[in-house]
């Protein structure tokens, strides 16, 4: 186990050089300089070579063949690819272009929004996804399993941000039963252990903010948690359908067990691996597809942070948080890889 994760361990390295390369070159790809954003259109073009020399974008993307053709071999490697990932190579994400403010230090203020946002819509899919999805399997083919598959459908289906509208039209403006966006009221005030809110409410015994933020957070939860929620079920019912089908399940019936035990005891647990890996990759795309989720709701997490730097340019802020969630996704895609074993004896990582 231990040189499996070694293994794992090193080959990140050039998986995450790999995804910084393309991270600045699809970034550089976005029409519009930085500088002029800064300070519009209307500036003069001094004002914009300063800002551009200040920033560094002055210096080529990758390497510069002009100092090598005149034998500087330092100036060679004076580019802002070099510079960015040297700043990496010291845990440094470098300044937001804008606000001139640490990177690091405003993620520490926005990510535990979108990981509260993220943990709370990941359970609502686990709580309804496996569950319908074992139930729709052992009704293969009835009112219920037909109606699930339909449900399913329509979840895939549905974009996030027409859902999010809805809920707002429905339940904020309608009926006005829920808070149309942000993380609390204004006058609530939750003490900071975690920056979870409800966690921080509930150890802190504060009921009216716990109240208040779940009822901030359960409409964007619940529409980013949609899409999750119908491949789990899909995937779960599949996975259940072709286990169901094997001898030791009809064996374990033919002994007389009850169905719930040949369900979850026997069934489940070997139909779980197809599931589990999903449950990772989902994992990692609900921070993915909270950019869309926060924008819709005003929720001040880091996807709407991201959107908001696309608008402006900010190279540094979207560089920062694209990396930050490769890397969860190389975290939780290694997490599934050894929950393997421990669902499956068969599978050794020796």
């Amino acid at each position: 186990m231990g040189r499996y994760i070694l293994r794992r361990l090193i080959s990140v390295i050039p998986t995450l050089i790999g995804v910084t390369l393309v991270i600045f070159m699809f970034q550089r790809l976005i029409p519009g300089d930085p500088a002029v954003a800064m300070l519009g259109e209307h500036a003069s073009t001094e004002n914009v070579a300063r800002i551009r020399e200040q920033l560094g974008l002055d210096k080529p993307p990758f390497l510069n063949r002009d100092a090598l053709a005149e034998g500087d071999l330092a100036g060679f490697f004076d580019s802002q690819y070099v510079r960015y990932f040297g700043r990496l190579l010291q845990f440094d994400l470098g300044e937001s272009i804008h606000r001139r403010i640490p990177i690091a230090e405003t993620l520490k203020e926005r990510f535990p929004a979108t990981v509260e946002l993220a943990l709370l819509a990941m359970a609502i899919s686990l709580l309804i996804g496996i569950p319908v999805g074992i139930l729709s399997a052992s009704r293969r083919n009835s009112v219920l399993d037909s109606t699930t598959m339909i449900g399913s459908l329509i979840g895939v289906s549905v974009p996030i941000f027409w859902l999010g509208i809805m809920e707002i039209m429905l339940f904020a403006v309608l009926l006005k039963w829920l808070p149309s966006g942000s993380r609390l009221s204004t006058g609530i005030v939750i003490e900071p252990i975690t920056n979870l809110l409800l966690l921080d409410s509930l150890l802190t015994g504060n009921w009216a903010g716990f109240w208040d933020a779940f009822k901030h957070i359960i409409m964007p939860a619940v529409s980013l948690a949609t899409i999750p929620t119908a491949i789990i079920t899909r995937m779960t019912r599949s996975s259940m359908l072709d286990v169901l089908q094997e001898d030791y399940i009809r064996t374990a019936s033919a002994k007389g067990l009850s169905e719930k035990v040949v369900l979850f005891r026997h069934a489940l647990k070997n139909a779980f691996l197809p599931v589990i890996t999903i449950i990772g990759i989902q994992a990692g795309s609900l921070l993915a597809g909270a950019v869309l989720t926060e924008t819709i709701f005003s929720w001040p997490g880091i996807g709407k942070w991201v959107y908001d730097s696309i608008l402006g340019r900010d190279y540094p802020i979207v560089q920062g948080v694209t990396l930050l969630i490769a890397v969860i996704f190389l975290v939780v895609n290694l997490l599934v890889d050894l929950s393997y074993g421990v669902l499956d004896p068969r599978i050794s990582y020796d």
